[in-house]
């Protein structure tokens, strides 16, 4: 049976939640199409008429997962004109984000560790990180033609950044809270001389 006129995003969405649920629940490779069906609500055919199988849905996961948490780092950052600005709210950003969206950096780890085995997945964790590094790029070029950079290349500083950043917030899971906290502000002093702000006039 066809969808209801109407409910084709709202039943994607809805399963593609669920499914992010049995991740943070069972782990990726501890639950089936079954479970995503009863977490919500759904018959499995239902999700089988919006996905091939579960691989289908799980870079579906991801590609969500990904649009979000970029789309709250990009609101946020946009909101300031100048490349120093930029720069320095984008640092605060993506070291605070682990605390209002933990469960992302959950499910960044499970597909990480599937990467090397799944070309799709890899290709799609591939595609975010590019992205990220692309984005951090553009506002550190913008800021060397304003003469701010204190650093040779852009695209060789958001690298590292993006790495190191990646790295920090996975570690987090790892270590107590006051040492989180001393990494999250040895992070923003390394990086953030890197861009100078202009001296007023």
């Amino acid at each position: 049976m066809s969808p209801k006129l109407g409910m084709e995003t709202i039943r994607r969405e809805q399963i593609i939640q669920s499914a992010k649920t049995c991740i943070l629940t069972y782990g990726f490779d501890h639950f089936s199409i079954k479970d995503v069906a009863r977490t919500a609500d759904l018959s499995t055919g239902v999700i089988y008429h919006y996905f091939k199988n579960k691989n289908d849905l799980l870079v579906e996961v991801l590609k969500e997962a990904f649009a979000v948490s970029e789309k709250d780092v990009r609101s946020t950052v946009d909101a300031y004109d100048q490349p120093d600005e930029k720069f320095h709210a984008y640092l605060r950003t993506i070291t605070s984000l682990p605390d209002y969206n933990q469960p992302f950096y959950t499910i960044l780890l499970n597909y990480m560790a599937q990467s090397p085995y799944d070309d799709k997945i890899n290709e799609v964790v591939g595609r975010f990180l590019r992205n990220l590094v692309l984005y951090l790029s553009t506002i550190l070029e913008e800021a060397e033609q304003q003469h701010l950079l204190h650093h040779h290349s852009p695209s060789a500083l958001a690298h590292l950044i993006i790495n190191q950043a990646t790295g920090t917030a996975l570690n987090e899971r790892y270590f107590s809270s006051a040492v989180v906290d001393a990494n999250r502000r040895a992070f923003i002093q390394l990086f953030e001389s890197m861009v100078a702000t202009p001296a007023s006039s």
